[in-house]
Order: C-alpha cells, then sequence, then structure tokens
C-alpha cells in the first residue's frame, strides 16, 4: 500500500549504502525527512550516503518538513524523535531501524517498517529481483542484521 512514511537516519544511510533510495519513493507516496535526519545523515561528510540522500532530496524525491511540536520523549536520539513528531503529526508511518525508537513508535501507534522490510516490500512489488545480496551487502557495510531477522526476511521474499 503506497502511503506517506517519515525516514529516520539510519534507514536513509543503509538504503544509500546499498543503492537502494529509489525503492522509498517507488513504495510510497511521500517520503518525508526532518532537518534533524538530514544533520544526522551528513554529520560525516566523507562518506558518499549523506552526498546521495541530498541528491535524492534536491531532484524532489524526498521532502523535508520539520515537526510543528517537539515530542518529549526520553531514551531516543534526535533524529528519531524528530521523526516520530513528525509522522504523529501528519497520520504517517514510519521507517525506523533502531529497536528503542521502533517501541516508543508502536507506543504511539504509528505504524513501522525498517530498511529490511523495505526491501522485502520492494521484491514483494517486483522492483527487486533478489533481497539475499543486498541483506549481504549491508551486513559487509557493517550493518548489524541479527541471523534471526535475515532468516525471516529471506522467508518473506520467498528466497
Amino acid at each position: 500500500m503506497r502511503r506517506l512514511i517519515v525516514a529516520d537516519t539510519g534507514p536513509l544511510l543503509a538504503l544509500a549504502r546499498i543503492e537502494q533510495l529509489g525503492l522509498l519513493p517507488a513504495l510510497f507516496q511521500q517520503v518525508l525527512l526532518t532537518p534533524t535526519v538530514l544533520a544526522e545523515c551528513e554529520a560525516k561528510p566523507d562518506r558518499g550516503e549523506g552526498r546521495d540522500i541530498r541528491y535524492a532530496l534536491a531532484a524532489g524525491r524526498f521532502e523535508l518538513l520539520a515537526p510543528r511540536d517537539a515530542l518529549p520523549v526520553l531514551g531516543i536520539d534526535p533524529g528519531e524523535t524528530s521523526a516520530l513528531a513528525l509522522a504523529r503529526e501528519r497520520g504517517a508511518g514510519v521507517l525506523m531501524d533502531d529497536k528503542a525508537g521502533r517501541a516508543v513508535a508502536r507506543q504511539l501507534g504509528i505504524a513501522v517498517i525498517g530498511s529490511v522490510g523495505v526491501l522485502v516490500l520492494g521484491k514483494r512489488k517486483g522492483l527487486l529481483p533478489r533481497v539475499r545480496p543486498l541483506l549481504e551487502a549491508l551486513v559487509e557495510g557493517g550493518y548489524f542484521l541479527g541471523p534471526e531477522l535475515v532468516k525471516e526476511a529471506l522467508r518473506l521474499a520467498d528466497e
């Protein structure tokens, strides 16, 4: 189902790392990110992910929007907090991998999908031929994916 999603830093960096940022506008009608999330994405200028995210934003694939009100949540980082605040304001889902952030999203009644879920959805929609090589590329690039998550993703992707 195509809908509005607010992206957090981790999944944006992960998808950029494996050159799959284009999946987001293909799967969702509108992809929002907050200025705080963008700043976190660009915090390491020596890496190309931030540049790729900025390019996608400039190309109109993503939209930059600040939440009107702060969300008083403790225990998660500023990017996650801003993404959740904007998702709540807009009635959107959130793209988030962080375990604590996902728990807060669920407490707030916000639908959550992670970067692995985006890959599986991309495969199911015929946008990706295979998920396994992308999961392997994430792990090789230093992104932590537990073995059970990988196993479940491959099952859901029929691989």
